[in-house]
């Protein structure tokens, strides 16, 4: 009698579990596509990463990195042509990572490697990406404008993005 509850458990709980999963995966999908649009906005900050003002898009943690991951809007944002940024990522898991890449997105299926961390995988606790604001443009010659920044682990499973200004 036991072992049968047990047996009808686990075929009533399997439907269940499936669920979950494949709603996970549908949500992940949707927000890797959200992911791949233009940008729209940003979320200001200063020097020293506080917040001037927030874009509710930016910067969201992906549905399988949820828990996992922290990371802090790109600062400072809007960004000097000749300066650096930063966009700090807090792993929070351990061994829930593996590598780390940043692409800038242009739009029309164009993007370019900025950023690429290998290690697999990465320790809990901070790293930060500096990226140089000519690195990021799309154009070096006329770096001004609005780009998509699209992080990544080393699987390519999007963790987060955002937008950052060039003036």
């Amino acid at each position: 009698m036991n072992l049968s509850v047990k047996y009808l458990f686990i075929l009533t709980s399997l439907p269940l579990i499936l669920l979950t999963s494949c709603n996970r995966a549908n949500d992940q999908r949707d927000f890797e596509r959200e992911a791949f649009s233009l940008p729209e906005g940003i979320t200001e900050t200063d020097g020293h990463g506080e917040i001037l003002n927030s874009d509710p898009d930016d910067w969201r943690i992906a549905p399988f990195f949820q828990g996992m991951v922290e990371v802090d809007p790109a600062y400072p944002n809007p960004v000097q042509s000749t300066g650096q940024i930063s966009i700090d990522v807090i792993v929070t898991g351990v061994e829930s990572v593996s590598g780390l890449i940043a692409y800038t997105y242009y739009g029309d299926n164009n993007i370019r490697n900025v950023y690429n961390d290998q290690r697999r995988p990465l320790p809990p606790g901070l790293t930060s990406i500096p990226l140089s604001a000519l690195d990021i443009a799309r154009f070096r010659e006329d770096p001004q404008g609005t780009y998509r920044i699209i992080i990544l682990d080393a699987n390519e499973n999007i963790i987060t993005y955002g937008d950052v200004r060039v003036e």
